[in-house]
């Protein structure tokens, strides 16, 4: 699948685990060890929300912890948990009021004060939100927020200047580090009409490798607005080659290329304190799986509720977590101006396949490809279309976007691999074969890639030392991805070198060990290399990881007589397509 990524400023990655959403386990130990609360009452809305907690339930769990506060052994533990619960829930009015009553109780939780700055800085309480902003409270995560919400706090109380050397305070001097300080100073120059001094720091921040889409979306912008069309549109383009598709990008590109008049955006203090704290909030989202990040976008609409790509990622967070109604509904308040319109209709579409609702899922997509012929839009369609078993559309709406992107001398390596999986599947492989070299030439270097086609090659026989190198690079580009090398190690399964497959199948399984196909492959090693008895015991440990339909079968047939995979050979003749040699660090 291709993966539409929003940007992750690298700066901001490792400051990301100060936050958790399992925290306060004194809690827990206080509520069993130090006696029952005077009220059972109060001990069963505890467990309650504690229950509803771990089984995804937010609302529930918002809703007992608050009725828990009041007896509770540890009031603002409790309030603090209720707090979080209310944000997780979407309900930013509710967590207001519980973060005020944690205040009160003396909590010293940073999701407290964070809670509390934004609503002083939302109703214009501006000494409020000072002192709730007091940096030395927080941890390295929420003290980037925090700083940054107090930059916007000091342009709407003593200016531009003044937030500008007060950024400038926080700097190590090395760009990659400060890229996040460094464009919110930028978009404060913007905001005050210091283009100048903007475009200084936006053109440092590019030449240093930075790449943050709102940051790039203003600096093309300024350009553009000066007649450096070509500059802008040369960024926008190198952006979308090296991060993904970008909804507010996209439009602007398209924008500067149509001849349109380009007005620059010049954000309010609200606007640059929301987007202050979706920043961070997006590269936390990017590196965890949990759901502490839709917290911090659910703050950061409250400041702005027209930054679109927060509710984007917020209902991302939502679908990751199964909560599938609820991002629908975020999704759903998107409205048809929105850069981000087109892109909602994708993901509620991609939400309702997940959920398991495949054809109400393909009826949104049909409905919004024809509400918009918006690019970012069809290669999700397209993937969609790839997921449901839908490859003879896949192919056709892949071949649309190649040939528009050649009408505007684009070509993206992505949409090559991707329309030559659909025609592989599709039964045509000298047209995939020569689509996902197409891909190899011009991106030689990633690791899926480069693992599809040498295996494709593998099972068929064709160039098998070109394969196995193009194996090799991607097991040595993505060492610690289990598929990659299961394919590795199912690749030497195949040619028969089976002690080998099974060093790397062990490793595979080593990092996946819930995969039902790599316990599967693991095992068909051992019984070729006379380990029967852990071949059995990895073939009974796939069938609890619930394979995919026909594989159950399968897995249970060699149970009962073992393995029936053919060997490889060399195929007389391969495929006539010149084949690139794979690049080496």
């Amino acid at each position: 699948m291709i993966l539409l990524r929003f940007l992750v400023v690298s700066s901001l990655l490792a400051l990301s685990a100060s936050c958790s959403s399992g925290g306060l386990s004194h809690l827990d130990s206080s509520l069993v060890h130090n006696g029952r609360p005077t009220e059972a009452e109060a001990y069963s809305d505890f467990l309650i929300a504690r229950f509803a907690a771990m089984t995804n339930d937010p609302q529930k769990a918002a809703e007992h912890y608050a009725l828990a506060i009041d007896t509770a052994p540890e009031k603002s533990g409790i309030a603090d948990r209720a707090l979080f619960a209310s944000l997780l829930s979407g309900d930013y009015r509710e967590g207001v009021r519980v973060a005020k009553r944690a205040n009160t109780l003396g909590s010293e939780a940073a999701l407290v004060r964070l809670t509390l700055a934004v609503e002083a800085l939302r109703i214009g309480r501006e000494d409020d939100a000072k002192q709730m902003l007091e940096q030395s409270r927080f941890g390295p995560f929420n003290r980037m927020i925090a700083r940054g919400l107090s930059a916007w706090r000091v342009v709407d109380t003593h200016g531009t200047d003044a937030a500008v050397r007060y950024l400038e305070d926080g700097l190590s001097g090395d760009p990659r580090l400060d890229s996040a300080t460094l464009y919110m100073m930028g978009l404060i120059e913007m905001s005050a009409g210091n283009d100048d001094a903007a475009l200084s720091v936006f053109d440092t921040l590019w030449d240093s490798s930075a790449r943050l889409a709102v940051g790039v979306e203003a600096h093309a912008q300024l350009l553009a607005s000066r007649g450096q069309r070509d500059r802008a549109l040369e960024i926008l383009n190198t952006f979308d080659e090296q991060v993904g598709h970008n909804a507010s990008i996209a439009r602007l590109s398209q924008a500067i290329a149509s001849g349109d008049k380009i007005k620059v955006r010049r954000l309010n203090p609200d606007e640059g304190a929301a987007l202050a704290i979706y920043v961070p909030a997006a590269a936390l989202m990017s590196q965890t799986s949990d759901d502490v990040s839709a917290v911090y976008f659910v703050l950061a609409l409250a400041l702005d509720p027209e930054l679109h790509v927060a509710r984007s990622l917020w209902a991302q967070s939502l679908s990751n977590a199964e909560r599938w109604d609820e991002a629908i509904g975020v999704l759903a308040r998107v409205p048809e101006t929105s850069a981000f319109y087109a892109t909602s209709r994708g993901q509620i579409a991609w939400v309702l396949q997940r959920s398991g609702r495949s054809q109400s899922a393909l009826a949104v997509a049909a409905e919004a490809l024809d509400h918009s012929p918006d690019r970012g839009l069809q290669i999700q369609i397209a993937d969609l279309y790839r997921a449901v078993g839908r490859q003879k559309q896949a192919e056709a709406l892949l071949t649309e976007i190649i040939r528009d992107d050649a009408s505007h001398q684009r070509e993206d390596w992505r949409l090559f691999y991707a329309r030559g999986v659909s025609r592989g599947e599709l039964g045509d492989w000298p047209e995939g074969e020569r689509d996902l070299l197409k891909a190899l030439a011009l991106q030689p270097d990633d690791a899926s890639l480069l693992n599809y086609v040498g295996y494709s090659y593998v099972d068929r026989g064709e160039h098998l030392d070109f394969a196995m190198d193009m194996i090799r690079r991607a097991a040595e580009i993505e060492p610690n991805e289990g598929y990659i090398i299961d394919s590795l190690g199912w690749a030497h399964y195949r040619l028969g070198d089976y002690e080998t497959a099974t060093q790397h199948l062990e490793r595979a399984v080593e990092l996946e060990p819930g995969d039902p196909v790599l316990n599967d492959h693991l095992g068909d090693a051992y019984w070729q290399t006379g380990r029967k008895l852990e071949a059995r015991f990895q073939w009974r440990r796939s069938l609890t990881l619930d394979p995919a339909d026909g594989e159950r079968d399968r897995i249970e047939a060699k149970l009962v007589a073992g393995p029936n995979v053919p060997l490889v050979k060399q195929a007389e003749s391969g495929a006539g397509a010149q084949l690139p040699k794979p690049v080496r660090p």
